[in-house]
């Protein structure tokens, strides 16, 4: 997403996520016309309060790169907060130019100062209505929490080249499962909100956050997670709809979804939602043969962000 730097090094790329209590590490290669293959799945606990104020990402990146031979990798992390995504029209200029006029209107598109902002640009793919000028997504953040993360890299000598977001971390996981010219929705529920991403080739398009998370379904009773539930699927049928409207020439095949144990959202999906749906299943796209502990849904849904930023394609991914 942000690139930092241009290095090639080893094959693939080695993702970093940080949780609350620890970072978890995705190794992915990919050669064309093979499945993807997870090369490293692993996690390191994050110290907790360090005297001195030295960041805790910052001494278990050390500590990773002492004991695993982990300076060979080019390094991607996600940014979990402190961005934002605009939709723009692409400006009529060059395609030089185009960062350059795109900053001027960051002041009118989102609340981070453009002279704080780094951002990158992602072309909506073709399919809404033919009269409408070319649309962007642009991924703004502020300068001043990606400093900090890329200087926890660099400290422990690791080489971190670009920085992902959760939308194209899993707008990668679903490249993997779309029908030839045909749209796919991928819903994931992260611990504290869900994820609904709509894509096509390769491409996002569009996407809705629910802030309706794993953790909340797992303390609910019985009858708020019915409710629950029925947000969420309104939630869905609304994106949907917008989606049917906004990009009339892609129709979408099906929907993948990552939810939550006993979360009664299938039997909703069914009565509620036209488009079939079905369990995320890595496995079917991917290598995964070196981690059995892999093959449990919940697993997978936990491990998906990770996984999926480590699923960069240097080729055609911003």
């Amino acid at each position: 997403m942000f690139f930092l730097s241009k290095r090639r090094r080893e094959p693939g790329w080695l993702a970093v996520s940080r949780h609350q209590q620890h970072v978890e590490f995705a190794h992915v290669t990919r050669v064309t016309g093979e499945k993807p293959v997870l090369q490293r799945w692993f996690s390191e606990p994050l110290p907790g309060a360090v005297a001195g104020g030295e960041d805790p990402l910052q001494i278990c990146l050390k500590t990773f790169a002492k004991r695993r031979e982990a300076k060979g990798f080019r390094c991607t992390t996600l940014l979990g907060e402190g961005y934002q995504f605009v939709q723009a029209e692409a400006p009529p200029v060059p395609e030089a130019e185009m960062k350059d006029a795109l900053r001027w209107k960051l002041k009118d598109l989102c609340d981070i100062p453009a002279e704080q902002a780094v951002f990158d640009i992602l072309p909506l793919p073709e399919g809404g209505s033919t009269n409408r000028a070319q649309q962007l997504f642009l991924a703004v953040a502020n300068r001043n929490g990606v400093a900090p993360l890329a200087n926890a890299f660099h400290e422990a000598g690791l080489g971190l080249e670009a920085i992902d977001l959760p939308e194209l971390a899993q707008r990668n996981i679903a490249e993997l499962f779309e029908d030839e010219n045909r749209g796919l929705a991928f819903l994931a529920f992260g611990e504290n909100s869900a994820l609904l991403t709509f894509t096509f080739r390769g491409e996002l398009f569009a996407f809705r956050r629910i802030e309706i998370g794993a953790v909340q379904i797992a303390q609910a009773s019985a009858e708020r997670r019915e409710q629950l539930a029925e947000r969420v699927v309104l939630e869905m049928q609304r994106s949907m709809d917008t989606v049917d409207r906004q990009f009339s020439g892609i129709s979408l095949s099906n929907m993948i979804v990552a939810l939550p144990p006993e979360s009664g959202l299938e039997e909703q999906f069914r009565n509620a939602l036209y488009l079939p749906f079905e369990a995320l299943d890595l496995s079917r796209v991917m290598d995964l043969s070196a981690f059995p502990e892999l093959r449990d849904s919940e697993a997978q849904r936990r491990a998906l962000s990770c996984i999926g930023a480590a699923l960069r394609n240097d080729e055609v991914k911003a």
